[in-house]
């Protein structure tokens, strides 16, 4: 009997001991990160000779761990997001830096000017809030960009942890299978702690799926399937690479036992801090720095249109107030040809540029194609431009001319010799416009104030009618009838009206200077709007067009006239108290001159003015901000309700592991008690038998 107590008694202590070191071991653990509760659990003896041997095991639940590390990368996703967002955001609602101000600013000057045209301070104080404007996209535009530098820097940053995460992983997985799964060698707990706490970490990173291997490993893979660490320790890094552009850094994965091996990375679900970065640069900070760009071209090139079709103090032909930068087209890695290429703003189309970047393909040996891009990069369906046919032998420039809507996106792009069907440029000239634009001019009397034309009517006349409206349109020596000594080629222009044809309908004749005919137009209302608009051009052009193009102006014709009643359309030479161009300058302000998208839709609305398109912008970065700051609140809460539900079970909790110390040092003293009387009958036997 004293045997079978023995065995019981020596059973008991040792599971009472292995009981309170467990319980030992969770107390000493409770701010160990990663630790997960033991408990150790044994089974009777078959034989009724006390406890048989004892297992101790991690208190956890797979289903509430998958649910933590899906939550944790959620939020670390919002987290990051509202982050880098907040700092966009903060910056575009500081009245101080706003682009509106100065673009208020800058027209307010003009209207001032408008009121005074020979006051040179007036139009001093132009050249002042507009070289204002520019430094203010330019600031802009800079702070975007250290946005941009932080965001690579912080992809080196997580892609490096990340990558750490994933080799420590894989290191776990040998050492856990290396103890394979037999009772004799059982797995040291803390190895399965510190892979769970390392796959927890790679899960705020990134969103991952866990499965569990055969032998033991976890096998990890991304949100998209793409593996990162699969059985055996073998596992897949991220890196960063930039094609064409080497300054956004794109996310791919490369095998570790073989770094050419490269795999794209789906951007749209990596999830995560990654993935946030990779998010706010597509939602908020490529669209901004973009649209900023986009803003900043067409406020130029509208100023420069409008100052091109009006004269100056100096008594000439405006010229450009802003000179407008060129840019460089990026190749491709994989391009096979040796050809490069430039692009800038085709003068006077700033209201055909949408807020994109574009993709020119080499899709044949006599064609070129153009594509509008979205935020990620891809094409964007049906923004296409086939140009065809095309010499690629020699020099080519490609503009809305070679479209055959007359649709090029506003760009003008020159292609040098040398490139091979299938080769691709990458075009981003929104991307740095904004801070490369300067002042054409610091001298306030190259603001155009003034028209070029100016009408007078004969004092003889019968009627009363008068020129009225006279718009220029084109003032380029080249394409116009404007001569480049600054007045008109075949002016003065006469314009007689001929009275009522046969046919009813009201003629007047134009005649140049040396009373050459122009051309007859004729009416049959009482309506004279846009004269030249009537007369065909000469030679016929194709498409037709009419003298209205040729010559740069058109004008209408106001009252009743009589017949024989005649008017002159001359340059205005010394027409300096004029500010009939300088209120078209100011009409600017409210002009809807910016495109909204690249793809014009039939009966859509697809212009807006400067000031809706840079409230557009800034909502666009508040309503997203906004929305990132509501899911942080909502993911925060989901995470908190999961920790505290995954520590309920994993945790460690004082109050029970306190009780738990107490009940197992009674069952201990017990156990011992059963050892002493063990000994007790074991000397009363003895001493019977003596």
């Amino acid at each position: 009997m004293s045997d079978n107590l023995l065995k019981i008694g020596t059973s008991a202590v040792r599971a009472s001991s292995l009981l309170l070191s467990t319980t030992s071991n969770n107390i000493a653990n409770i701010n160990t990160p990663g630790y997960v509760r033991q408990r150790t659990e044994f089974v009777a003896d078959p034989l009724g000779f006390g406890v048989g041997k004892g297992t101790t095991e991690r208190l956890i639940n797979e289903f509430t761990v998958k649910q933590l590390r899906r939550d944790t990368s959620k939020y670390a996703f919002s987290e990051q997001f509202v982050s880098e967002a907040n700092r966009v955001d903060a910056l575009f609602s500081n009245p101080a830096n706003s682009i509106a101000t100065g673009m208020n600013d800058l027209f307010r000057q003009i209207q001032t000017a408008n009121n005074d045209p020979v006051q040179p301070a007036n139009r001093q104080l132009v050249i002042g809030s507009a070289q204002s404007l520019l430094n203010r996209f330019e600031g802009m535009s800079n702070l975007l960009k250290d946005q941009e530098l932080f965001i690579n820097d912080q992809f080196d940053i997580y892609v490096n942890e990340a990558n750490d995460m994933i080799k420590q992983i894989a290191i776990y997985n040998k050492d856990i299978a290396a103890y394979g799964k037999g009772a004799t060698r059982p797995i040291p707990l803390d190895l399965v702690d510190k892979r769970d706490l390392a796959i927890l970490k790679l899960s705020e990173m990134m969103e991952i799926n866990v499965l569990d291997a055969a032998n033991g490993e976890k096998l990890v893979f991304m949100n998209d399937g793409q593996s990162l660490v699969v059985e055996q320790g073998e596992f897949r890094l991220l890196s960063l690479q930039g094609n064409p552009d080497p300054t956004r850094k794109e996310l791919q994965l490369q095998l570790n036992s073989n770094s050419s091996i490269l795999r794209d990375v789906n951007s749209k679900s990596i999830g995560g801090k990654l993935g946030a970065l990779v998010a706010f640069r597509e939602e908020i900070l490529d669209p901004t720095q973009i649209q900023l760009g986009q803003l900043a071209l067409s406020i130029s090139d509208s100023l420069n249109r409008q100052n091109s079709l009006g004269m100056t103090l100096d008594g000439v032909i405006g010229k450009d107030l802003i000179n407008l930068p060129s840019f460089t087209g990026l190749n491709y890695r994989e391009n096979t040809g040796i050809a490069t290429l430039n692009v800038r703003l085709e003068p006077g189309k700033g209201e055909q540029l949408p807020p994109n970047d574009f993709l020119v393909t080499i899709t044949g040996p006599n064609q070129v194609t153009v594509q509008a891009l979205d935020t990620r990069g891809q094409p964007i369906p049906d923004s296409e431009k086939v140009i065809d046919p095309v010499d690629l032998s020699s020099p080519l420039t490609l503009n809305s001319s070679d479209d055959a809507d007359g649709d090029l996106y506003g760009l003008e792009i020159t292609l040098s010799p040398g490139a091979a069907v299938g080769d691709r440029f990458l075009l981003k000239p929104l991307q740095q416009a904004a801070r490369e634009l300067q002042m054409a001019t610091n001298r306030g009397e190259d603001i155009a104030l003034a028209g070029p034309l100016r009408a007078t009517f004969d004092p003889s006349n019968l009627g009363n009618s008068r020129i009225e409206s006279i718009k220029i349109s084109n003032t380029d020596p080249a394409s116009s009838g404007f001569s480049a000594s600054q007045g008109l080629d075949n002016g003065p222009f006469s314009v007689i009206y001929q009275g009522v044809n046969v046919g009813g309908d009201h003629v007047f004749r134009i005649l140049d200077k040396d009373s050459n005919l122009v051309g007859d137009a004729e009416f049959n209302t009482n309506n004279f709007n846009n004269v030249l608009s009537k007369i065909p051009a000469t030679p016929p052009a194709i498409p037709p067009a009419t003298m209205a193009t040729e010559l740069g102006f058109d004008f209408s014709i106001s009252g009743v006239p009589k017949a024989g009643d005649s008017f002159t359309i001359e340059f205005n030479t010394n027409g300096f108290n004029d500010n009939r161009n300088g209120l078209e300058l100011a009409a600017l302000q409210n002009a809807e001159t910016t495109r909204r998208n690249a793809v014009v839709v039939e009966n859509g609305v697809n212009q807006y003015s400067f000031n809706q398109s840079y409230a557009t912008t800034v909502g666009n970065i508040g309503e997203r901000t906004r929305q990132a700051r509501t899911s942080e609140e909502a993911n925060a809460a989901i995470l908190e309700q999961t920790t505290v539900w995954f520590e309920s079970l994993s945790g460690v909790s004082l109050d029970e592991e306190a009780a738990n110390l107490v009940r197992f040092q009674q069952t201990y003293a017990a156990a011992a008690r059963i050892l002493s009387t063990s000994q007790t009958i074991f000397d009363t036997l003895l001493q019977a038998v003596r």
